[in-house]
């Protein structure tokens, strides 16, 4: 009799729900034998209760028939208790499911001995986060940055960040490489230089963790990027001399230096009458500008001061200017007694291509220094001088101006001839005579 009384009991106790949990959880004693055990993050936001723990099913709530929408895992480990909130990745534990797939991973790290909980700890993941990696490189590079470049060094760091984002950088592979630069070829309408850019940024940034942090000990391999050579665009003297007719007065002098020697816009703009030797007839530049900064150095890396001769044509006008002017007064200057800027300078080429009717792919840099370089190789001048002139740290860097014109190309090509080279043998008066005796 009190048998059947309690099965009636227990009937009336237990729900179908609770049943089947039950069923279920008798028939999982694999994960009840993993270590460590899932626990639910907070409680039951209607009732204010613990969650039950079912097997299989997770954590429910029987009242409210809630589920946690946090979970953590609970192990010891070498005597020291875990609490891992996040998988490697550093993304939460949002389901009872991939809480149980992470802890069966874990368990089989811990059976293959190559489990390390500072994969799984969020404080520790955070440091090899590569968003945080790449903020912290950039706060560090950042002031050593020229103030021209500094907008598309952040822009380059904020790429990387929006695609890495969390990943921990000790698990970086040559795949995820190759996928970052499908990406930025599927995504951004870029040339394929700017890719190479990003990505040889990237590498260095990679570089400084394992050189300088020490945080990784090999770098993957980076993909190879087939670049579209560079056509440079370039004048001719006689062109040159067209547009430089076109340029207004007040400004010849600033372009006409350009054209004659070669330097960089943002190189002459920052030239003083200090700079200049009128003893040797020589301009050191040693100076330049970037952005609206002006930089005591020149542009490029271990790029050192450069003395070139000063042309003839334009020596008269500095003369003047450095005879009746303070050292440390501009060379160059505009009709505001300041150094030209350089949309000023965009701003006076731009009305002297509107002027002549001509591309605005044609750049200032194009018509000067480009120029320069191309004419000077074209007239034979070795890439060794070309070089010093340009105030180039290799030949290498000038080898990009050995673009020869039609005209030498023509020169040249004429020296050649399929046709028989036929001579004719003027004879003396004396062998003439004898050739009419016989």
């Amino acid at each position: 009799m009190n048998s059947k009384k309690d099965e009636t009991n227990a009937k009336e106790i237990l729900t179908d729900f609770d049943s089947i949990c039950y069923i279920i959880s008798e028939l999982n004693e694999d994960e009840a034998k993993m270590k460590g055990n899932i626990r639910a993050k907070g409680v039951c936001p209607v009732c204010k209760k613990k969650f039950k723990h079912l097997l299989k099913l997770g954590y429910v709530c029987n009242k409210c028939k809630t589920q946690p929408i946090r979970y953590y895992i609970d192990l010891y480990y070498k005597g020291r208790r875990l609490r891992i909130f996040s998988d490697k990745s550093g993304q939460s534990l949002d389901s009872y499911q991939r809480t149980k797939n992470i802890l069966a991973h874990i368990n089989y790290e811990l059976d293959n001995h190559i489990f390390n909980p500072d994969k799984y700890i969020k404080e520790e993941l955070e440091k090899f986060w590569l968003t945080n990696l790449l903020d912290n490189f950039l706060k560090r590079k950042l002031p050593s940055i020229a103030p021209s470049y500094k907008k598309h060094y952040v822009h380059m760091v904020s790429l990387a960040k929006d695609y890495f984002a969390n990943k921990d950088v000790r698990e970086l592979r040559k795949m995820d490489i190759i996928n970052y630069k499908e990406h930025l070829e599927k995504n951004f309408n870029i040339k394929s230089k700017t890719i190479k850019n990003i990505l040889d940024h990237f590498k260095t940034f990679l570089n400084y963790l394992k050189n300088d942090l020490e945080l990784i000990d090999t770098i993957p391999s980076f993909p190879e990027i087939e670049l579209v050579p560079y056509k440079f665009k370039w004048l001719s003297q006689e062109d040159q001399r067209k547009l430089f007719e076109l340029v207004a007065e007040e400004h010849k002098p600033i372009i006409g230096f350009l054209m004659l020697h070669g330097c960089r816009p943002s190189e002459a703009r920052a030239l003083k009458c200090r700079d200049v030797n009128l003893n040797n007839q020589t301009i050191t530049i040693s100076a330049t500008f970037s952005d609206r900064e002006y930089r005591e150095r020149r542009k490029g890396r271990g790029s050192k001061p450069v003395t070139i001769p000063i042309h003839p044509e334009i020596l008269d006008y500095i003369e003047q200017r450095v005879k009746n002017s303070l050292p440390e007064a501009w060379l160059f200057m505009n009709r505001y007694g300041r150094h030209y800027s350089e949309n000023a300078l965009r701003r006076i080429w731009n009305d002297v291509r509107s002027k002549a009717g001509i591309s605005k792919e044609l750049r200032l840099y194009d018509a000067t220094r480009h120029s320069l370089a191309s004419q000077l190789v074209n007239q034979g001048t070795s890439l060794f001088v070309v070089s010093k002139l340009l105030g180039h740290s290799s030949i290498e860097m000038t080898e990009k101006y050995a673009h020869p014109n039609i005209e030498s190309l023509r020169a040249e090509l004429n020296k050649l001839s399929l046709k028989e080279i036929k001579t004719v043998t003027k004879l003396s008066p004396d062998k003439n005579l004898a050739k009419k005796a016989l």
